[in-house]
């Protein structure tokens, strides 16, 4: 299906999407490494695994309301508040002031306006696309994302030391256009439809909301693999990040200097220019395929190829094991994409995409531990318990959608 041909919905989201990621991945990923580095791997890593319980707290009451209320007014509230917090950080990051607690503090808050535009827009673009246009709608917005990350990273490399608070200023003036366009352009399919009128206070009807999710032992299965699985890529910027930062010997690579901020800088460069070249081969190489089987193949590489980039410190050797990982995940994320949505009921949409993002969530959690956890396990020991991980996940993938243990039937 062609671009052209998808709902304005989903060609909105695409287009703005890519603006915002790219803007937010010139600063997000190298906030780890600041915060690393103005208060302590422990600290660092206790505040980045909150931020990650606080996070999932704030998208499960983000799905809830968005749920209850409008979707599009939701979506507009946090793209506001993203900015305004995006300001405070460039306030009190500047050298003259340099408040790192304070910037930390706003840096977690940024989870309340995220958790405000996930679940809100997920859900919306949901509502706009039917099944059959729902693979081609993930395979393009994953090809976008990842250009966008491509390009993001690559200008946070070059530039985040030097021109942090110009990189800063950028991402305002992005998310405040993006806020324009969608209050003025985006749709809401929802708008007219018949609120729940809800006579308990809405905490319990809150926690009511996400008991149904939680009784879905298929839903619940599939989102828990979901956590073991990305926790290994999600590594890349915390553990393997710092990891690399801390013990990669600086090379001339190609006439330019590479230290272990570059070195991080050029894997996310390859996982993302990989995904812009060959998502597209790569989808038609697999779709023939059993799906499922295509899914743990991709799970294996995916975990194979981070896990062994928390051992690896010869910059040949980790850019031969990103390449694994990233045709691994090629393989398994539009898939993951489809059997997610084909379990989500219509009309808790916004819920279940909320308690979804507990995959996420969830793997950051894994991921931010890591910086805990190596201060005491040596790096050959955390690739171990990397790959255990990621073999679990397939264990639990394969569970969720190629068995007949549960109740719920099986995604097709």
């Amino acid at each position: 299906m062609k671009f052209s041909q998808f709902p304005s919905n989903v060609r909105l989201r695409i287009i703005c999407g890519f603006f915002d990621h790219a803007a937010g991945m010139s600063v997000m990923p190298f906030m780890v490494l600041y915060i690393a580095d103005e208060l302590g791997k422990v600290a660092s890593g206790i505040l980045l695994s909150l931020n990650v319980i606080f996070g999932l707290i704030c998208g499960l009451c983000g799905g809830y309301f968005a749920d209850r209320f409008s979707r599009k007014g939701q979506l507009v509230a946090g793209q506001l508040l993203f900015a305004v917090l995006i300001v405070m950080m460039t306030i009190f990051i500047h050298p003259a002031i340099n408040q790192p607690w304070l910037v930390t503090l706003f840096f977690m808050l940024t989870a309340v306006s995220n958790a405000m535009i996930f679940p809100a827009l997920e859900a919306l673009i949901i509502d706009s696309t039917t099944e059959e246009m729902r693979k081609s709608v993930y395979v393009t917005t994953y090809w976008t994302n990842n250009l966008a990350t491509a390009i993001g990273t690559a200008i946070g490399g070059l530039f985040y030391k030097d021109y942090r608070i110009f990189l800063f200023i950028c991402i305002i003036i992005i998310m405040l256009i993006n806020t324009v366009i969608f209050k003025r352009y985006l749709i809401d399919p929802t708008v007219n439809k018949v609120r729940k009128v809800v006579e308990t206070h809405w905490v319990r009807d809150l926690l009511s909301s996400y008991r149904v999710a939680l009784k879905d032992r298929r839903f619940v299965v599939f989102t828990t693999a979901m956590i073991f699985v990305f926790s290994a890529e999600f590594a890349l910027t915390n553990y393997i990040g710092v990891h690399l930062h801390n013990t990669f010997k600086p090379i001339d690579l190609f006439g330019i200097h590479v230290d272990g901020v570059r070195m991080m800088s050029i894997l996310l460069i390859e996982n993302t220019l990989l995904v812009v070249s060959i998502t597209f081969l790569v989808s038609k190489l697999t779709e023939r395929r059993n799906q499922v089987y295509v899914l743990l193949l991709g799970t294996f590489l995916y975990t194979a190829g981070y896990g062994l980039a928390h051992y690896l410190t010869t910059w040949y050797l980790l850019v031969i094991v990103i390449f694994f990982a990233t045709v691994g995940e090629l393989m398994q994320t539009p898939i993951i994409s489809v059997f997610q949505a084909k379990l989500m009921p219509e009309d808790k949409r916004a819920s279940y995409i909320a308690f979804s993002s507990l995959g996420y969530s969830g793997a950051g959690l894994v991921a931010s531990s890591g910086l805990i956890i190596g201060v005491v396990l040596n790096s050959m020991m955390m690739s171990i318990y990397v790959i255990i991980m990621g073999l679990i996940g397939m264990l639990l993938f394969y569970l969720a959608v190629h068995t007949h243990i549960f109740k719920q039937p099986i995604p097709e």
